[in-house]
């Protein structure tokens, strides 16, 4: 192979490494177009209300045991019976528990910026059982040797942010209503309401009923936990573009245009809140995050993301151009400038930095569109002057605009991105190896066709050759 051919295969390669900059520049970009978003997200969130998790009912009884312990007395020399009292609490989650959810969602704007928030309801209702408080007693009272008695009990409802309460719940207690004030009786879950129902005592009702009704706000995403034994948790919104999140998905669900709805349904099995019980009565310290279910208002095309996701290909695309035309020049013998190829590249790589900035005013589809447009209809100009055929110009930026079509096939879609990136490199390879199988690149010496003499003759060029 010839020095000429190698020396411009490094020069290629190294203007290619040269364009990763403006590229790289280009994804900054978008990193901080994004940070202002998130930053947007936080000011609407702190003047409506963020995210919400609704937590309970967790009922919360104290208890006292009352035990004697034989102590020995140095100066009786023997042992006597000391009065002792031991204090706790214990915590109840429902036995059955329903939760019917209705959001209405809007947006909320700033700037160039639109975030998805909601106003709901919530209607929960459910039985507490009395079985489990029976088994403690009588293991404590069995292993003390003492009589427990139950305090004044406690229902906590633990809400992320108290902001979203729109007005105090309508609540219902053994069929007798019940008032919620601010606060919560769990240390780590200080946000919530919290409300005195009658006390328990070994004649307590097998099952005691509970009913809740509440009106609360929110934004971008609505979690539930599914705190009984066996729960059934049902979620409708006027949201066509839904993310099922949580523990657990959804057991039967329908999306449409006009919203979805989703239920869930969790048994003794697959809830396995147990542990978080254990915490809660050891440490006083209750974390139901984990178990939470739930959607997330999502916008169906992020604008930011694809365009992320797009960049990544950037080189590639860059690459396959520069292959193509080197092949070009190989095999039509024109002589290209290394600052033609720097152009070419320089002007594929303003494409992501241009869809970005008109994806942030119209949808990415037509963004997309138009940013296709601009490119291909600049190189195609371009290149027709630098490969001296308007054919030849406008029939490669066809070509690359094919290229950012099969781009954006990847980018939309997630589970086969991979597959059709490797077959375009592939498929790039083998269209090089094909169109060259035949050259003889130690032959290659021979000065390729200058673009200065591919020029039609003018008059003065003629009156210069005639003269001699």
């Amino acid at each position: 192979m010839s020095k000429r051919i190698t020396l411009k295969l490094i020069i290629i390669g190294f203007l290619g490494l040269l364009l990763w900059i403006p590229l790289l520049l280009e994804q900054g970009v978008i990193y901080e177009r994004m940070s202002y978003r998130d930053q947007v997200i936080r000011d609407i969130a702190s003047k409506w209300t963020g995210r919400q998790t609704i937590t309970g009912p967790v009922a919360i009884i104290p208890w006292q045991l009352d035990y004697s312990e034989s102590v020995w007395d140095d100066k009786l020399k023997t042992y006597r019976q000391v009065n002792k009292k031991k204090q706790g609490r214990y915590l109840l989650l429902p036995n059955q528990f329903t939760a019917d959810t209705e959001i209405s969602n809007s947006t909320r704007s700033r700037g160039i910026y639109q975030i998805p928030v909601y106003n709901g309801t919530i209607a929960m209702a459910g039985k507490f059982s009395n079985q489990p408080l029976l088994k403690f007693k009588k293991q404590i009272e069995e292993k003390n040797k003492g009589q427990l008695s139950w305090g004044q009990a406690n229902l906590t409802l633990m809400i992320s942010d108290m902001r979203g309460i729109v007005s105090e719940p309508e609540s219902e207690w053994g069929g007798k209503p019940i008032q919620f004030t601010p606060g919560s009786a769990i240390n780590s879950a200080p946000q919530g309401i919290q409300a005195e129902v009658s006390g328990w005592s070994d004649n307590l009702a097998e099952q005691i009923t509970f009913s809740i009704d509440m009106q609360f706000k929110g934004m971008e995403k609505l979690l539930i936990t599914p705190v009984g034994a066996n729960s059934a948790i049902t979620m409708k919104s006027d949201w066509p573009h839904p993310s099922f999140t949580g523990r657990h998905l959804p057991t039967s669900y329908e999306i449409s245009e006009q919203g979805f709805s989703a239920q869930w349904n969790t048994s003794p099995f697959s809830g396995d809140l147990d542990s978080v019980l254990n915490d809660c009565q050891r440490n006083n310290y209750c974390d139901f995050s984990a178990h939470a279910i739930g959607a997330e208002f999502i916008d169906p095309v992020d604008m930011y993301s694809q365009a992320e996701r797009s960049i990544k290909y950037g080189l590639l695309f860059i690459a396959v151009t520069f292959m193509l035309f080197f092949l070009f020049e190989v095999l039509k013998k024109l002589q290209i400038h290394p600052i033609q190829y720097g152009m070419v590249g320089l002007a594929l790589a303003l494409f992501y930095l241009l869809l970005v900035s008109l994806s942030e005013h119209i949808d990415f589809i037509w963004a997309y569109i138009i940013a296709t447009i601009a490119c291909c209809t600049l190189l195609g100009g371009y290149l027709s002057a630098v490969l001296q055929s308007r054919s030849r110009g406008y029939w490669f930026s066809a070509g690359i605009a094919g290229l950012y079509a099969l781009l954006y096939m990847i980018i939309s879609s997630e589970d086969f991105a991979l597959l059709m990136g490797t077959l375009l490199i592939f498929i790039t390879l083998a269209v090089g190896m094909m169109t060259t199988r035949k050259v003889d690149w130690y032959q290659l010496n021979q000065k390729p066709q200058s673009l200065a003499n591919d020029m039609p003759e003018t008059e003065d060029t003629a009156a210069e050759r005639n003269s001699q």
